[in-house]
């Protein structure tokens, strides 16, 4: 996901509760945060909340940038549902709701001696920031086999005071090449234009790719062109045969396939109130996509009830990911019990323990059949932790190609010109302790769905021959 609103929530995640307090304890609570310096187990996030100041700062080892943008918003971010103070008042927690971790900040008296001397939009301190900041906070060095300290070494010795904006962001686009992390994004504005470095980690993104140079296009319409084969050609009309139903937008398209096997595509799992395919809020509401999606699995699992379906298949061969616990939420439709999803915690975090996070059992309707999950790796981020919550489940039999490997929520930080970094710095494990990061989750019954040269074409076929497949295991 791009930094938007959720974005600047991630950056600022900390602070007061919010100034309409209306009792005396929410407002002595307020007060009471106003009084400190809030430092973050891990994440990188120091908050200075004593009178006349209002500042977030991203430090990283020696670095400290103030970043202006999310000091600005530090009021109107978080909610009383977000924040817990603890009961000593020396510490906080703050977190999504519905969510089950949450990121501890421990008061201070005063800022970190970095934070002194913030570091200033010149050459040097916005190289020293960057390596710093992927130096504490990225959490996948090893995995992708990169040493970083020699990388900055290295790039340093091509560093003048005299570079241009684009050449820097050069510097820095190959600097982090080699981590061919789906999570990990540069973004800049430089005179207007936006530049972005970002890898292509998928089969289907390389196609993309590939395509829009040989015809001598915008990725963008490739990329438009091809998600509309896959989404309302391959599944509207040659899986459902035009007569499926859609939900959020049409994020979400669901039917029945030869009259008994239940049929659940999600493209996205979030902007689910929205009305447009691809639109995600500008003000993201946790109760209204909760509700959202319970209201939307509710009418898919009454059609499915109506058909009598004897199996389902759940089809994220393309979801980009959004809000785990909605992922959760349709998983919970199929779960008959409690069962362990994940653990997760920040790899930088000194004092945190792992979150476990669980799937729980609906008590809406629900389905406790044969369930068939289909992914590919341009199955990412939420869409991987919906995977994880599936795969808990003895009655789901995963299917596909392996899922991307980028689970961590996106860490979002501010360079002192502005520019944006993204960046993994959490650690998922599945319910057998297992790090999918970088490689993906991969399939139970592997099949051929997507390919650099056949781009969405299989897909079609690809589920066709898993309701035969099914068919088979039915009459058996």
């Amino acid at each position: 996901m791009r930094r938007s609103t959720k974005a600047a929530a991630c950056t600022a995640a900390a602070l007061s509760l919010l100034a309409c307090a209306s009792t005396a304890a929410d407002i002595a609570t307020r007060l009471q945060l106003q009084q400190s310096v809030w430092i973050s187990d891990g994440y990188g996030y120091v908050i200075d909340l004593r009178p006349g100041q209002q500042r977030l700062y991203h430090v990283a080892g020696k670095s400290c940038v103030l970043d202006q943008a999310a000091s600005a918003e530090l009021d109107s971010i978080l909610t009383s549902d977000s924040v817990q103070v603890g009961v000593s008042g020396s510490s906080f927690t703050y977190g999504i709701k519905y969510e089950p971790h949450r990121t501890t900040y421990i008061s201070q008296d005063a800022l970190p001696a970095a934070c002194a001397a913030p570091l200033q939009n010149t050459v040097e301190g916005n190289f020293q920031a960057f390596a710093d900041i992927f130096a504490a906070n990225y959490a996948f060095f090893d995995l992708y086999g990169v040493n970083w300290d020699a990388r900055v070494r290295a790039a340093r010795q091509r560093l003048s005071a005299d570079m241009t904006d684009e050449a820097l962001f050069a510097l820095f686009a190959r600097m982090i090449a080699p981590l061919q992390d789906g999570h990990l994004e540069l973004n800049a504005e430089i005179d207007g234009a936006e530049y972005s470095a970002a890898p292509k980690t998928t089969p289907l993104g390389r196609g993309v790719s590939k395509l829009a140079e040989t015809l001598g296009v915008d990725e963008d319409e490739v990329f438009v062109a091809q998600l509309e084969n896959y989404w309302v050609d391959g599944i509207g009309e040659r899986i459902l045969q035009d007569q499926g139903a859609t939900a959020a937008g049409g994020k979400i398209q669901y039917g029945v396939i030869d009259g008994n096997i239940g049929y659940l595509a999600v493209l996205m799992l979030t902007g689910l109130t929205e009305d447009e395919l691809l639109s995600t809020p500008d003000d993201f509401d946790a109760d209204r996509e909760y509700a959202a999606i319970n209201q939307i699995m509710d009418d898919v699992m009454t059609a499915f009830a109506d058909a009598n379906v004897q199996a389902v298949i759940v089809d994220a061969s393309i979801n980009f990911g959004g809000n785990d616990f909605l992922g959760r939420e349709i998983a919970a439709r199929f779960a008959d019990e409690r069962r362990l999803v994940l653990t997760k915690r920040a790899a930088d975090a000194q004092g945190a323990q792992a979150t476990p996070v669980y799937v729980q059992p609906s008590d809406r309707p629900s389905f406790y059949g044969p369930v068939y999950l289909m992914t590919t790796e341009s199955t990412v981020s939420a869409g991987e932790i919906m995977t994880l919550a599936f795969r808990a489940q003895p009655n789901v039999t995963h299917v596909g190609q392996p899922t991307q490997g980028a689970l961590s929520d996106v860490l979002y930080k501010t360079l002192p010109n502005g520019w944006e970094i993204g960046m993994s710095n959490e650690v998922y494990r599945d319910q057998n302790g297992i790090l999918w990061e970088g490689r993906g989750i991969p399939p139970e019954l592997p099949i051929n769905i997507f390919s650099e040269t056949n781009l969405v074409s299989r897909h079609p076929a690809a589920v066709r021959g898993l309701v035969a497949h099914i068919q088979r295991a039915q009459s058996n």
